[in-house]
């Protein structure tokens, strides 16, 4: 009965660590997809201006058109702001900054560099999802020691006392010790 015991409050461990693991990697996931469809919402609008803005048709040429570009840009420009200013990471701050940077020229170097920092922006945040990933591997490792443990704690608490029902069912006296 103490090693069913001791069993049990491993498993009762192991159970928290698994709702501590779990609740880690549901918070880290839901924190990821938020980031990584923010950034793949700007890098896909960020596109959009950068063909406006550099392209040699003249359909972009129009004064609609350069209306739409300067909306597009002054929106994404105040949307990357607040975005940067809810990092905390430096060197992400960095990056936003070259695609702000990116977003006040229709130079094709600093515009190539603004699309390359988006695109490190969205590496870092699946890095994060697959961290997510992995913490939720361990969850299902932990889950598994789990089960284990606690059929082996029932599995203590059974076998002895179906044998002791056994010897019971044949007439045997048994005796209680107190």
């Amino acid at each position: 009965v103490t090693i069913s015991a001791a069993t049990l409050v491993a498993a009762l461990v192991i159970g928290i660590l698994l709702i501590r693991s779990l609740a880690h990697a549901a918070t880290t996931i839901n924190r990821g997809a938020r980031a990584s469809e923010t950034l793949h919402r700007y890098s896909a609008r960020y596109e959009v201006w950068r063909s406006m803005a550099t392209s040699e048709d003249s359909t972009f040429r129009t004064p609609a058109a350069v209306t739409q570009r300067d909306s597009l840009r002054s929106d994404l420009q105040g949307e990357l702001s607040r975005y940067s200013a809810s990092l905390t990471d430096q060197q992400e701050k960095d990056l936003v900054q070259q695609v702000l940077e990116g977003l006040a020229s229709t130079d094709y170097q600093t515009t190539n560099k603004a699309r390359q920092a988006l695109i490190i922006l969205l590496a870092r945040e699946d890095q994060a999802l697959f961290d997510a990933a992995e913490a939720s591997q361990q969850g299902v490792l932990l889950a598994a020691v789990l089960l284990a443990l606690t059929i082996l704690a029932a599995g203590m608490l059974i076998v002895p006392m179906a044998w002791l029902y056994v010897r019971y069912k044949r007439g045997a006296a048994i005796e209680v010790k107190v």
